[in-house]
């Protein structure tokens, strides 16, 4: 285990401009791409997530200090503390089990791809630590290393179940042909989402008159309603409200701006050098007969896509506000904090779900940043173990401490806290969580034809912009 271990930790260390290339370049191989070809798109992969990671970094290094200003000026104090996914993955990793979930995981998405199980092939090592977290979690409350192993295995397979549903939306929506999103705390998302569109949002015509997606904005309003100003005016906003000196207020509306504007470029040069290689891969296939009509996806990771949706940022960095406000009721231990950056990428399935209707997304958004504050509570307990156990020293003050983040994996909750409740011989703590499972499981089945009839929509609707 140790030296599994170590291995995970240098691959995760080299992170993803310098691993995804090794990845894609050895996959395009296999499948017998041209060298040359192959070496060009797999660099351009690499460069693209240098540029995602420069432009995340500094404009979080601008938002970070405008969040924790906010955060005081409404008078919260709490005795737990949202110390973010880079320390929640982190923390997850540090425990000896979660070293296994790299093989197991890559095993088991090799066995489903095998026998037509999954259209997805996960290239995204890194964000492997979802199925880590499930494991850590469990175990953290059982000491079960089967059950927690089982349980991870039963989440990954799920969630690679919903990024093939999903596909043909994600695909059209974000304009990441090709791919799809096989990341928990996004793509668990989607049931709740289209489900809440299909049921609710789509049946208010008033809303669907609103032409409030960033093109319907931008025809409305010309310049003043480009994606690059909604980045600044929301910027000016949380400037206003982290009480900001006026030129720091104009210094994060420009950084907003910047987000609104690069990350979408960037995400293009992430698609120009991922489109050779899954291009080359499905002519791989369709001229094998063994795998004849079967479509491959390359699985990718739906934070950078989110964060480079216009409709996705302007209502997450909205709704920080919100959760902040949110934050006062009563039951909430944890303070929102250090995600409330990374707000837009749990409401960017309900941007899809709308097609980008802004006004929309708000509604639809706030379902699922209500239930990532309920679920960030819920981990909070276990997290804080796994803390102590890899020797985190948890800062003064603080009791507990949990994410955003952790609290976005709403299946895992589904499926842990159950299992827990009826282990510890407490059945009525599972109430909540198997309530949460049939409406999910519900709306799943609810929203099943969606992705690919918005998907059609927005086929249709970019026929008659042309």
């Amino acid at each position: 285990m140790e030296t599994i271990k170590t291995l995970v930790n240098q691959v995760l260390n080299y992170g993803p401009a310098i691993m995804m290339p090794i990845i894609l370049f050895v996959l395009a191989l296999i499948f017998r791409q041209k060298i040359g070809i192959s070496l060009r798109a797999a660099l351009t992969v690499g460069v693209a997530f240098i540029g995602i990671n420069a432009v995340l970094g500094t404009v979080f290094g601008v938002l970070g200090p405008v969040v924790n200003t906010m955060s005081k000026s409404f008078g919260l104090s709490l005795n737990g503390l949202d110390v973010g996914w880079p320390l929640t993955s982190a923390i997850t990793w540090g425990v000896p089990l979660a070293a296994a979930i790299i093989p197991i995981a890559f095993v088991v998405n090799i066995i489903m791809l095998i026998f037509n199980w999954t259209k997805t092939f996960d290239a995204d090592v890194w964000n492997y630590w979802h199925w880590a977290f499930v494991a850590v979690m469990t175990y953290m409350w059982t000491k079960s290393l089967l059950l927690s192993y089982t349980l991870a295995i039963i989440t990954e397979v799920i969630i690679l179940k919903l990024a093939d549903w999903t596909a043909p939306l994600t695909q059209k929506y974000f304009g990441i042909p090709g791919t799809s999103l096989p990341h928990t705390e996004t793509q668990n998302w989607a049931p709740i989402s289209l489900a809440a569109e299909k049921l609710i949002f789509s049946k208010i015509k008033a809303l669907d008159n609103i032409k409030a997606d960033p093109e319907g904005l931008t025809k409305k309003f010309g310049v003043f309603g480009e994606p690059i100003m909604l980045g600044f005016y929301i910027g000016i906003l949380l400037g206003i409200l982290g009480k900001q000196s006026a030129i720091d207020v104009f210094k994060t509306g420009v950084y907003l701006s910047a987000l609104m504007l690069l990350q979408g470029r960037m995400i293009g040069i992430l698609m120009e050098g991922l489109m050779p290689i899954v291009n080359g891969i499905s002519d791989y296939f369709s001229s094998n007969k063994r795998f004849e009509n079967r479509e491959i996806y390359i699985g990718i990771d739906a934070g950078p896509i989110g964060l480079a949706n216009p409709t996705s940022i302007f209502v997450g960095y909205l709704l920080l506000p919100v959760v902040l406000l949110l934050a006062f009721i009563p039951g909430n231990k944890i303070l929102p904090l250090a995600d409330l950056a990374i707000l837009p990428i749990f409401v960017m399935f309900a941007a899809a779900a709308s097609r980008g209707n802004v006004v929309k997304t708000i509604f639809n958004g706030l379902i699922s940043v209500v239930l990532v504050l309920y679920i960030t509570n819920a981990f909070a307990i276990p997290l804080t173990e796994a803390a102590k156990v890899v020797n985190y020293t948890i800062p003064a003050g603080v009791v507990l401490i949990s994410s955003l983040d952790a609290g976005s994996h709403i299946l895992p909750y589904i499926f842990i806290l159950p299992v827990v409740s009826f282990a510890s011989g407490k059945p009525g703590q599972a109430v909540m969580p198997l309530i949460i499972g049939v409406i999910y499981f519900l709306a799943w089945f609810y929203a099943k034809d969606q992705p690919i009839k918005i998907a059609e929509k927005l086929e249709k609707e970019s026929g008659e912009g042309m």
